[in-house]
């Protein structure tokens, strides 16, 4: 009697060795692979999947068959999956929970449509509304329309879905000023954003905004131009060199050149921050017509031309 208890305790020794030691094994370590993710597409079995990340031979197939129904695994869910670090028993119960990758999109302030597009086309998004032409809005232009923020997503999701949402985001903040007649100035909600848009690419910092805002406020006031170098640049895009040259300036083809033309450009030239939208809704034609650079994050302001003038030569600006 004690002979048979010795043997089967022995036959339990060989069984862990011969089969629960190489499942523990192969179920509790990460796959030996040089890359970090794996896609499960539709129509993928469970056993193709399992192929593309690990050695799937007979042994293999029997543990993970063994795995999935002691843990009441039935199916892998369409997406994409992190593989990096995990081992296999996390693998196989993220992918049969469908606990796939999410991704980010950033939608900066500042931003223009052209390096939106971009940034989409450089994404896992599939690019369903290139140049926002998915949109239907209520304004007569595609530039300027989203609302500034961080978005996310999973592989393969439609763009559309994204910009869509940011769209809705933005009316949702500027509609109501609108509504409720919340302003004290009389531009309309085109206005409001191209002018936004043209105080967020001149603005070195949040404070200033608001000093910018009414500089060109006090400018459409007297019907002087704007003479704002970003329109100058976006009017050019997207084959803008970085250089703005003499004949840039005197280019009178260019609707966007505001050294040229009277009044707001026919469009936003950026995507606009609340602190800009806000700093033009609440904005008033101030005593300040001139503004330079002083410093890469702030600007000088002048209220007449000979001191603006004096500030370039302090600053070296007429070189």
């Amino acid at each position: 009697m004690v002979m048979g208890y010795l043997k089967f305790i022995l036959f339990l020794i060989i069984l862990n060795i011969s089969f629960f030691a190489p499942y523990k094994a192969y179920i509790s370590n990460p796959p030996n692979v040089n890359f970090n993710t794996v896609d499960v597409e539709s129509g993928d079995s469970i056993n193709e999947v399992i192929s593309k990340f690990s050695s799937h031979n007979l042994i293999n197939k029997i543990f993970l068959k063994l795995y999935m129904k002691a843990n009441q695994l039935n199916d892998f869910k369409v997406g994409e999956y992190s593989i990096k670090n995990k081992d296999m028993n996390e693998i196989i119960s993220n992918m049969s929970n469908g606990t796939t990758i999410t991704h980010k999109i950033i939608i900066n302030e500042g931003m223009n449509i052209y390096q939106l597009e971009e940034i989409i086309d450089n994404s896992y998004l599939e690019n369903d509304c290139s140049f926002l032409k998915c949109l239907d809005k209520d304004l007569p232009f595609k530039e300027g329309i989203l609302y500034p923020d961080t978005y996310f997503y999973k592989k393969g999701m439609k763009s559309s879905l994204i910009l869509k949402k940011s769209h809705k985001k933005l009316n949702e903040y500027v509609d109501p000023f609108f509504i409720n007649n919340d302003r004290i100035n009389s531009l309309n909600k085109y206005q409001v954003l191209i002018l936004s848009s043209i105080v967020e690419k001149e603005a070195g910092n949040d404070n200033e905004k608001p000093l910018i805002a009414s500089v060109f406020l006090k400018r459409l006031s007297i019907n002087m131009r704007l003479q704002a170098d970003p329109t100058i640049i976006y009017g050019l895009l997207p084959n803008f060199d970085g250089d703005i040259k003499k004949s840039d300036i005197l280019n009178k083809n260019n609707q966007y050149n505001t050294y040229m033309i009277n009044g707001l450009p026919p469009t936003p030239i950026s995507i606009s921050s609340k602190s800009s939208i806000l700093a033009v809704i609440n904005g008033i034609p101030g005593d300040y017509l001139f503004f330079v650079a002083d410093s890469p994050n702030s600007h000088f302001f002048s209220k007449t031309y000979d001191e603006h003038l004096n500030k370039i030569k302090e600053i070296g600006l007429d070189k």
